[in-house]
């Protein structure tokens, strides 16, 4: 019928049979079936839920400019508040186009040879703005080349450097570093900021799930790690994290090398 969580074989008992072999098949696909559909459903719950906020407030400061704005500068602060929050939802919905594109492989990489230690250097410059007092330090070995869609894969970096330029502590240090690992280039990039608690670590990369939402302001939409992770397995590679509430955190991408 319509429940997915049934299985031909309740205990996982199979015999060594043609039709043993064949139920194991069938409950190995109901398993995956379940599991999909249930990421449908959070997925479709979490965007609502955050589509719903932006959409209240603009709602709630239409209403509250039709009845009450009496002034040009009523009317400015009232837009800009509805502007802020049209752009927040842009944002997300962008986001999202993004990632189900790359899910379902209508956006495909266009992988091709790339500086990865260059591009590193010049994003760690531009990024390195001072914001909240906190200095990028480097530690990038030179000549580090991999197949990557520079694009994609900048992308994944620069959300590595706003989660921890968002998470890291005023006066504080964002380290990146890049190295060779044997055939693999090992990017590392750590903040010396808020941390997390180790039952935190494996619902990081989930979408829309964020740490500590409560102590931190301005906390983002909860889909760049998320994406991190989709752009990184893309190309081949994976993503890891190390945390100690009140030390920080380290994110490290490993992908494989080509020279």
């Amino acid at each position: 019928g319509k429940d997915l969580s049934k299985r031909i074989s309740e205990d996982q008992s199979y015999g060594d049979d043609e039709a043993g072999r064949l139920a194991r098949a069938f409950d190995q696909m109901f398993g995956r079936l379940e599991s999909s559909f249930e990421a449908e459903k959070q997925f479709a719950s979490d965007a609502s839920h955050e589509l719903r906020t932006p959409t209240a407030v603009i709602v709630t400061q239409c209403a509250y400019l039709e009845k009450y704005a009496e002034d040009t500068e009523e009317y400015r602060e009232g837009i800009g508040v509805i502007k802020r929050q049209a752009d927040r939802m842009s944002v997300l919905i962008d986001r999202l186009l993004d990632m189900t594109r790359l899910d379902f492989g209508t956006r495909k990489p266009e992988l091709a040879d790339t500086d990865l230690s260059e591009m590193l250097r010049l994003m760690c410059e531009d990024q390195d703005t001072g914001d909240r007092g906190i200095d990028i330090e480097t530690d990038i070995e030179p000549g580090i080349h991999v197949m990557a869609d520079a694009h994609l894969l900048s992308r994944a970096i620069a959300n590595l450097l706003d989660n921890a330029r968002k998470y890291g502590r005023d006066g504080g240090h964002i380290r990146v570093g890049l190295r060779r690992a044997g055939d693999e280039a090992e990017l590392s990039v750590s903040d010396d900021g808020i941390g997390m608690d180790k039952e935190e670590l494996d619902k990081i990369f989930r979408r829309f799930y964020q740490v500590n939402s409560s102590r931190q302001t301005g906390s983002g939409l909860g889909l760049g790690l998320s994406m991190v992770k989709q752009i990184t397995e893309l190309h081949g590679g994976s993503v890891s994290v190390q945390s100690e509430p009140g030390k920080g955190s380290c994110f490290v991408i490993r992908l494989d090398v080509i020279r």
